[in-house]
């Protein structure tokens, strides 16, 4: 974990988030890989990335920008799109497009800055229309509810903490 201990035990752990998404999101694939998706989605791709999704989650954090809010949101995202779509799994063949299409909309969400998407597309190294698509269905994948209770919010961000002193 390339990580600095800035200041004391809070800042390590906020620094940490992303890190904690990856490890539960990875946990997750481990499992949902022997399942076979029952259906495929614009984010099913026909090979596993070779990028970490770990690396992948630095890459956008530095060239995105954005709060450690918007990768807690996405998180949340994620669960919401499996709470309302249970025939879509998350495997190693997507998780990588829907944590970058849900960061993106956390970002557009909560961020007052963001970019054009044509440099979110560069960022996550798919193409203008690639991404058009994944936000899109993601969208309609989320019955376009963006929101996220002040309580909800923390709820996550404690488990990710916790999940960091691991």
């Amino acid at each position: 974990m390339d990580v600095e201990f800035v200041g004391g035990k809070q800042e390590f752990l906020e620094d940490s988030i992303i890190y904690s998404i990856a490890r539960v999101l990875d946990e997750i694939v481990r499992e949902t890989d022997i399942i076979e998706s029952p259906q495929q989605t614009v984010f099913h791709t026909n090979k596993k990335p070779s990028i970490s999704l770990a690396k992948y989650l630095e890459r956008i954090q530095m060239y995105s920008y954005c709060s450690n809010e918007c990768f807690i949101l996405a998180l949340i995202y994620i669960d919401r799109i499996q709470e309302k779509n249970q025939d879509v799994v998350i495997n190693s063949f997507c998780v990588h497009r829907f944590m970058f299409a849900s960061i993106l909309l956390s970002i557009k969400y909560n961020d007052d800055d963001y970019y054009k998407n044509d440099y979110y597309a560069k960022v996550g190294g798919i193409t203008i229309n690639e991404l058009n698509k994944l936000e899109q269905e993601l969208l309609i994948m989320l019955d376009y509810e963006l929101y996220v209770s002040q309580k909800q919010y923390y709820f996550y961000k404690d488990k990710l903490m916790k999940y960091a002193e691991l």
